[in-house]
Parts: C-alpha cells; sequence; structure tokens
C-alpha cells in the first residue's frame, strides 16, 4: 500500500460512516413525526407561542381522562406501554412538549419551566372534556411540571400521580443525586452536537435502552433518541432545571387533590434520601400515598414490559378514585337543585 493509498481509505472510510450516521439521523427525525396508532392528532397553539401537539384515545363518554406528562428527553412515546395496560374505559392525552416530536417552540422570550407549565394547563383546557373527573400524571421531569400545572388548574384536576418524579430539592437533598447530576449535564451538553452528526445510531451500544426490552414501542423510542430534535428540547430544559435545582428550586404549591407517587424500586434503594422528598410531595396535596414497583428503575417504570403494568394499575386505583369523587359531588350537586 503506498503512502497516500491509506490516508485516502481512511478518509473514505470516515465519509462512508458520517454518510450512514446522517441517513440515520435523518430517518429517526422522520420518524418522530409519525402519530401514535388508535389516537387521534390535534394542534395546539398556545399562549407563549409555542405549537403544541397532544395526542387522544377516546374513553367511555362522561368518563375519566389521563393526561400524561413525559420526563426529560422523552415524548408521548414514553407513555405508550402504560396506556396499552389502560382500561379502555378511560379517555388518554398524550402530549409533546415544546421541541419535542411535532410540537414547535416559537416562544419568543427565554426558555423557563413556567412555559411549559402554562402549555400543559391549556392542553388540558382543551382536551379534557368538561362533563368528566380529569386525572394528571407525570413521569421525572414531567412529574414536576404536573404538581405545578395542577396548581395552576384547581377546578379541572381532581387527582395527581406522580411516577418518580424530580424534586427541585433533589441535587441539595441528595449528595449521590448532586454528583451523578455532573456526569448528566457533560452529556446533555455533548449530546445535542454529536447528534447531528448521525451519533444517535451507536447510542444504544451500551444497552441504554435495554429497560424497553420486549416493549413494542421500543422501536420507537431508539428512533426518538437519535434525533436531534430530541437532544436540543432535553438540552434546554436541563440547562434551566439545573441551575433551578443547584439553587434550592421552589416549595412545593399546596394542593386541594390528592397527590400519590409511585416510586421506582432503583430510587428508593439507591437514595434512601428520597422518600422524605416523595413524603413532600404526598403532604402537599389532601391525601394519597406513595406505591413502589418492586424491581422498577427510573425508565423502566413507564417503559418496561414486567413494570409498566404494575404503574397502570396504581394509577388506575387514583382514576377510580377521582371518578367515585366526582360522582359524589355530581349528585350532591343534582340532590341541592332538586
Amino acid at each position: 500500500m503506498s503512502r497516500m493509498t491509506f490516508p485516502k481509505l481512511t478518509t473514505a472510510g470516515l465519509a462512508a460512516c458520517l454518510a450512514v450516521g446522517l441517513a440515520h439521523q435523518g430517518y429517526a427525525t422522520l420518524a418522530t413525526r409519525s402519530g401514535h396508532a388508535g389516537f387521534e392528532r390535534h394542534r395546539l397553539r398556545c399562549d407563549s407561542g409555542n405549537l403544541i401537539t397532544y395526542h387522544v384515545r377516546r374513553g367511555a363518554a362522561g368518563g375519566p381522562t389521563l393526561v400524561c406528562d413525559a420526563g426529560l428527553m422523552n415524548s408521548s412515546a414514553a407513555w405508550l406501554l402504560v396506556a396499552d395496560h389502560l382500561d379502555p374505559a378511560i379517555s388518554v392525552v398524550l402530549y409533546d412538549r415544546a421541541g419535542y416530536r411535532t410540537s414547535l417552540r416559537r416562544c419568543p422570550e427565554d426558555f423557563s419551566l413556567g412555559e411549559s407549565v402554562n402549555d400543559l394547563t391549556e392542553v388540558i383546557a382543551d382536551a379534557v372534556p368538561a362533563d368528566g373527573p380529569c386525572v394528571l400524571t407525570g413521569h421525572s421531569l414531567g412529574g414536576y411540571l404536573a404538581h405545578r400545572a395542577a396548581a395552576a388548574t384547581p377546578d379541572r384536576v381532581h387527582q395527581l400521580v406522580l411516577v418518580d418524579p424530580t424534586h427541585p430539592r433533589e441535587l441539595l437533598h441528595s449528595r449521590r443525586q448532586r454528583e451523578g447530576s455532573r456526569g448528566v449535564n457533560l452529556t446533555m451538553k455533548l449530546g445535542p452536537w454529536s447528534s447531528v452528526f448521525g451519533t444517535g445510531l451507536l447510542i444504544d451500544k451500551k444497552g441504554l435502552f435495554s429497560f424497553a426490552e420486549g416493549s413494542p414501542h421500543l422501536r420507537t423510542l431508539r428512533l426518538e433518541g437519535s434525533a436531534p430534535s430530541t437532544w436540543r428540547a432535553g438540552r434546554r430544559e436541563w440547562d434551566y432545571s439545573y441551575a433551578f435545582m443547584l439553587d434550592g428550586g421552589r416549595p412545593l404549591d399546596r394542593l386541594r387533590i390528592p397527590v400519590s407517587v409511585v416510586a421506582a424500586d432503583s430510587t428508593m434503594r439507591d437514595t434512601p434520601e428520597h422518600q422524605d422528598l416523595y413524603d413532600e410531595y404526598v403532604a402537599s396535596g389532601s391525601g394519597g400515598r406513595i406505591v413502589t414497583v418492586p424491581g422498577s428503575s427510573h425508565l423502566s417504570i413507564t417503559g418496561g414490559v414486567e413494570h409498566a403494568p404494575l404503574t397502570t394499575r396504581a394509577i388506575e386505583d387514583a382514576v377510580a378514585a377521582a371518578a367515585a369523587q366526582y360522582a359524589g359531588e355530581d349528585r350532591q350537586e343534582q340532590g341541592a337543585t332538586a
């Protein structure tokens, strides 16, 4: 091999790898633009200027509606496995925060969590019928956003279920969490740039999606993890949330509805300090409880084939309680007007 041949072969090899990576990145981006089977797709322009996409699966008329908010770096697809196990009588609303999938961020101001909270309250107002109870659930960062949204819409949300939620004081409360967040911070800084060049093709080499093995939605989750838009939205949310939590966050709002927490087994085992934070969430409402899903991790609690059904069961208990309370209040109103 001549001295000129090796550089040429190396250059050609790198170019081929880049071409494959870029093709994968483009394919992943297109894949995130599809809807969800069995769901109607709706578009909402929020007061923030954001164009939010939400997906609705209709249940029984006049019955309860469950609204689901996903975690950081996750979209509505993260709730599909839970939705698969839900009682079909329950109406389900899955939505994508600005920047994820086909939801577009058009807000002219700098990002804040309040922007996402306000968008969620508008999704609830637009998507949830007025003749039935609404239960709001959120996973990870989505859990914290759901808590704030419930406080902002006290007349629309009847129960709140937080699935392994982010707590605004968790980095100050747990040294382990604070140390782990530094690695996450580095990943979030590099991820958006590397994803542009198609490195998402390698994202699952270390088993990052092993929690969803066997799930019918595994391919969708993998492709979303490769899409640059997912990384850009995640980076924007992370940058604000990281500084927010390092600064101590803000006190939890007080709610007049039951607040329950569905906790991942690994969270309670590896960071026992979270018990105090989850107790604080429950105490912020008018009742509720903590349910731990055995063997689950922070991601498998909604995306794992063994654990998602148990999470679904805990959510259905809250939905049933909200429906019973709503029916009781409706009978009282009818009696008062008779």
